[in-house]
């Protein structure tokens, strides 16, 4: 007889434990079916043995091993198999099952780990900009887009743009160094070609800097909307009617020689947002106007309209055409105030711009708004005279601009546009104006920018 005062501990799946048990105990839970060959057995202080491991059982428990063997004759290895090293039992296995929360467990496991993969290998090789960011991929060089910019090669440089904009857009989010390099391109390839828009790119990045006087949104989508819901009032305006304050108006009574003196920073082509604006406001009327079932802008004021987008879109050209640089003496056909302003904006010198207030305009000009910006148009042409020193110009527009100046502010009242820097540039002084164009010694010095800038607009 074994000693009955040996215990035992029992363990199933490395997770439970069965005891102390004696040796009598084990097996009848062995009969029992409770304890099996699969299950470990531990003495005091010694191994783990599987209770089916018949060399380590006559090694470290002998005393077991006569039970076990006794067992497994009765017909236990018949349905779990026989001892370890010995062939198997023929017959029906039956396997003990795990529990049902560990099942689940590792279903849901491998179950999201083969969704995470297939989302993963979708996303691999549906999107190269995902590609981009593991491998680190680097953006293209940009001195190719410096080029076809410089070179006035827009369609060029559009397609080679292209396929680039969702990497770049994705970088210039989220690098600030990024969006610095590309911003000047991102704007070239929305305003010179596109829609005025990137899609996944704020508006408000593409605008920039612009002052309050340009609207929030240039895109081609906005326009035609504005295009749309004013075209009832383009005859009246046409006609010197009340200035709505809509955008639309405003944008038309821009001073383009104002928009081609101011450089952004963060802008090549077009020079600024006030330049991409025009050509996108442009582009959205024309499109309208094409549109044969699009009866909004086919209106007898909208042809005023179109020749004024012209005028302004032509004279944002890099550099003027003759017919703008050097025409502004010609009769103008267009007898609306549109007309009139493109008559003052072509003016280069006093003689020129007299001419706009006779017929068929001089009744506009009885407009308040309407002589506020003849004087505009005369602070250019002192502009062009303190460059050049012409005394004779420079004492025709003096006196008078003078007399406008005081006690004035420095913006448009319709438009907003800031006029300090034109201003300093010639010379004021609380709204007093020196003698001679070139005495500059008595009046502060202009900013660097803004003389390099003005220069740039005489030279065309």
């Amino acid at each position: 007889m074994m000693p009955r005062e040996k215990l035992y501990l029992v363990r199933r799946d490395l997770e439970t434990f069965t005891g102390p048990l004696t040796a009598p105990e084990i097996a009848k839970s062995m009969e029992r079916m409770s304890v099996g060959l699969r299950d470990e057995v531990s003495g005091h202080c010694g191994p783990w043995v599987f209770l089916d491991d018949r060399e380590r059982l006559r090694r470290f428990y002998p005393e077991l091993l006569a039970i076990v063997q006794s067992t497994a004759v009765s017909g236990w290895s018949a349905d779990v198999g026989g001892f370890r090293n010995e062939p198997t039992v023929k017959g029906p296995v039956s396997i003990p099952s795990q529990k049902p929360a560990r099942r689940w467990l590792m279903a849901a496991a491998f179950f999201g780990l083969a969704l995470v993969a297939a989302l993963v290998a979708w996303l691999l090789a549906g999107s190269g900009e995902l590609s981009s960011r593991i491998v680190g991929a680097q953006l293209p060089a940009t001195t190719d887009y410096d080029a076809m910019l410089g070179n006035g090669r827009d369609q060029e440089f559009t397609a080679a743009m292209e396929p680039q904009v969702a990497r770049v857009v994705d970088r210039a989010l989220r690098k600030r160094e990024a969006l610095t390099t590309w911003i000047p391109y991102l704007r070239a390839y929305a305003f010179l070609a596109g829609a005025g828009e990137i899609e996944g790119f704020p508006s408000k990045k593409l605008r920039g800097e612009a002052g309050v006087a340009a609207p929030a949104d240039c895109s081609l989508k906005s326009w035609a909307k504005r295009w749309r819901d004013g075209a009832a009032d383009f005859q009246s305006v046409a006609s010197g009617g009340v200035l709505p304050s809509d955008h639309w108006g405003r944008v038309l009574a821009w001073d383009p020689w104002w928009i081609n003196r101011r450089g952004q920073a963060g802008w090549s082509r077009p020079r600024n947002f006030y330049q991409g604006c025009v050509l996108m406001a442009a582009r959205a009327f024309q499109q309208l106007s094409q549109q044969t079932s699009q009866q909004a802008v086919n209106n007898p004021g909208s042809a005023a309209v179109r020749e004024r987008l012209r005028f302004l879109t032509e004279s944002l050209a890099p550099a003027l055409s003759p017919a703008i640089a050097q025409d502004g003496s010609r009769q103008i056909k267009d007898s609306s105030l549109f007309g009139l302003w493109t008559c003052m904006d072509r003016a280069r010198s006093r003689v020129d711009l007299d001419r706009c207030l006779e017929a068929p305009w001089h009744k506009l000009m009885q407009d308040d708004y309407n002589r506020e910006k003849f004087y505009w148009a005369t602070l250019r042409i002192a502009v062009q005279a303190r460059m050049s020193g012409d005394q004779e110009e420079w004492h025709l527009v003096r006196k008078d601009l003078e007399a406008f100046l005081t006690g004035r502010d420095h913006s448009d009242s319709y438009t907003r546009l800031d006029y300090s820097d034109e201003l300093r540039f010639i010379g004021s002084v609380n709204g007093k104006l020196p003698e001679s164009p070139d005495a500059s010694q008595s009046s502060p010095a202009p900013a660097k920018s803004t003389e390099e800038d003005i220069q740039v607009d005489l030279a065309h």
